[in-house]
């Protein structure tokens, strides 16, 4: 397992990594900063179930957590987030 804790201090997008192994998993911690409004783009190999993205939440200093688990080179599927941890 591997996860990652970002601090989102302006709109981010999450290239595609160099690194990943296949069976990697954990989460992503999203934070938003004191302003919040923040948003991600993801990159190619990033996957969400019905192509339908991440939204996180918007509000100054809340914390969502997106599970996620890589499946084959250049692929890593993205689960529901959990929202609005404060």
């Amino acid at each position: 397992n591997q996860n990652f804790v970002l601090t989102l201090t302006g709109n981010t997008t999450l290239v595609n990594p160099s690194t990943e192994n296949v069976g990697q998993s954990g989460f992503i911690a999203f934070i938003q900063d004191g302003t919040g409004g923040r948003t991600i783009t993801l990159g190619t190999d990033y996957e969400t179930a019905g192509n339908a993205g991440i939204t996180l939440t918007s509000a100054a200093s809340t914390t969502d957590l997106v599970p996620y688990v890589v499946v084959a080179a250049g692929r890593i599927l993205l689960g529901t987030p959990q929202r609005n941890f404060s």
